[in-house]
Formats: structure tokens, sequence, C-alpha cells
């Protein structure tokens, strides 16, 4: 039984590791940790944990924990990590991985020298979609790629101002939050890190917090270019996310790409016409957890590595300096 104990008190915890937990076999909720003692007892006890920790060390030190689920503002994962995997317990990592890539690396170098699973939590890329997509591209249907795009957007007042995904030195910003989401639909596609052309961002605060990014990026490697859009003030009701893959002979449509199991379709259209494939609604954080144990268990590989999330923060980097903004600052 692997016993995960989990790092802050969040509001993701619940839909990304708890509900999971209790459909996934070999697995179980065993600490939650938090900066409050009595918050860290009242999650423990709602979540079914046997223990609480009124401090993160205390909760990577303990020895009822065998692995750690890291779900603090984005500043907050390289030290965690770094104390996790010091500590000899595996890492279930939050996205976007790291403040910048240059943290992100430093938590790559660290799960590269360890023995230890150290995963970030992109879940999508665990469902049956994913290769339900790939099957797509790869088939020739569509020809050559020549254009990828992806957008994840959320309606103006979905993320309240007071909200963290709002605050620069936690890691704010629609691209950190979001658009981490379309870098990696767009890189995943392609097969290969795009070139950032330019870039637009808004920032409705003046603090340097984008609220909405567009960014403008090339494959040379493909002769393809693309985009990727993001914004937290979108003129929309809800939210929406989506993948478009254009080529030589046609185009697929992924919509919800990060969510299937609330709704998701794949649309193909080609020279021999156009049809839409209905996609499996079961939950994405459940296959990521499933993983998660089986690449602790069995040394089973898995996609979203450390290393990999170098790459993504550093086209997330790169499209920040071309809107003319800094990346975010290290803790």
């Amino acid at each position: 039984m692997i016993r995960i104990g989990v790092l802050a008190a969040s509001r993701i915890a619940e839909k990304a590791l708890i509900a999971p937990a209790a459909e996934v076999d070999g697995v179980e909720i065993s600490a939650v940790g938090a900066r409050d003692a009595g918050r860290a007892a009242e999650a423990a006890s709602r979540w079914g944990a046997s223990h609480s920790y009124g401090s993160y060390q205390a909760l990577v030190d303990s020895e009822h924990v065998d692995a750690v689920y890291i779900g603090t503002p984005a500043t907050l994962h390289r030290p965690w990590t770094l104390a996790a995997l010091a500590a000899g317990k595996h890492v279930l990592c939050e996205k976007p991985l790291a403040a910048n890539a240059a943290d992100a690396e430093v938590m790559a170098d660290a799960a590269d020298a360890s023995d230890l699973v150290a995963m970030e939590a992109f879940h999508w890329r665990y469902h049956p979609f994913a290769q339900q997509i790939r099957d797509v591209i790869t088939s020739g249907e569509i020809g050559d790629i020549r254009r990828i795009e992806s957008r994840f957007d959320i309606g103006d007042g979905g993320i309240a101002q007071g909200d963290i995904r709002w605050q620069y030195d936690l890691g704010g910003g629609a691209l950190m939050d979001l658009g981490c989401y379309p870098v990696q639909f767009v890189r995943w596609a392609a097969g290969d890190d795009p070139e950032v052309v330019s870039a637009s961002a808004v920032c409705p605060n003046d603090d340097g917090v984008d609220g909405q990014l567009q960014a403008d990026l090339a494959w040379p490697s493909l002769g393809a270019s693309g985009s990727i859009h993001t914004s937290m003030i979108a003129e929309i009701d809800g939210a929406e996310n989506n993948l478009v893959v254009t080529g030589t002979k046609g185009t697929l449509t992924a919509e919800n790409p990060l969510a299937p199991q609330h709704g998701a379709t794949l649309t193909v259209e080609s020279d021999n016409g156009s049809r839409t494939e209905s996609v499996a609604d079961s939950a994405t954080y459940v296959h990521q957890l499933e993983a998660f144990v089986d690449a602790i268990t069995n040394g089973t590989s898995f996609p979203t590595t450390m290393r990999d999330g170098v790459t993504n923060m550093a086209v997330i980097d790169a499209c920040y300096q071309a809107a003319g903004l800094d990346p975010r600052p290290a803790l």
C-alpha cells in the first residue's frame, strides 16, 4: 500500500487526489500537512487520513508517508519537491511545475539523481483521449502537420481577483495556471518544441500578472506554425479548451482534451469526409493516479517527468519574454 501525504490542504487536492484514491487500488491518503495544525486536522478528518501535521516539513519527514502530493502555489513547488526527494519520498507535483524554467531545472536534476518517482500532474496526458488523438495524427489521415492551435479560456469573473492565481509572487497569471496546458498540448501534438515568434498580453492590474496571453509559434522542423491563447478574463460563459491540428489533408479538432470526463469530442475533417468520435468519460485524475502507482510499484515509465516539465516551463518563459513580461520569480 502506497501511503500518500497531502502537502497543503488545497482545493485542487479534492478532485486531483482524494476522490481518485477511492477508486485506485494500492494507495491510501495517510496524512495531511498544512501551515496551520487545525486546518490540517480538519482536512485529515474530512479526507479519512490517519495523521495530520502543522507544518509541511513534518509531513515530508513523516514515517507514515511514502509519497507526497504537492498542491501549493507554483513558487513553492521547488523547495518542497526537493525536501520530499531528500526525505526519500516519491512526488506528485501539481502544474505548472515551477515558477520558471531555471527553478524547474533544479527539480529535474534532483529527480534524476534519485531512484524515486517524480511526476508532474498533467492529468490529461494519462486519459485514453490522448492516445485517440495521437492515433489520428500518426495515421496520416490529416497528412503532414502545418498548423497547431490550442486555447484554454475561462470567462471573466471565473477566477476572482482575490484568488492566488492573480498574485505575481505566487506564480500567478493566465499562462501559468491555464496556458501551461495549451503549451503542453501543442508540444505533444507536434512531437517537438516550438519557437516563440511573438506574444502579447493583457494585464488588467498593471502588475505583471497576465489576465490574457496570446503567442504565435513556429516549428521549423515541421514547416508548421501555430498559436496558443489563454485567458482568465474571456468574454464567455464558463470555460473553453481545445486543440486543433491542421495538416495537408485535413483537420483534427479535439474539444476539451483537458477534462474529457466532463464531455469531449474528436472531430476529423479530411479528404475522406467528416466524422466525430466519442470519447471515454473516465476521470483523467484516476488514470493519472494509476500511472503514479504503477511507476512506483513496477518501475513503469511515464510521460510527465520533471525533465519534460523543464521544457514546458522554458516555452512559458519565452512567451512571457516575447510579451514584454518577466517570467515568474523563484521563491
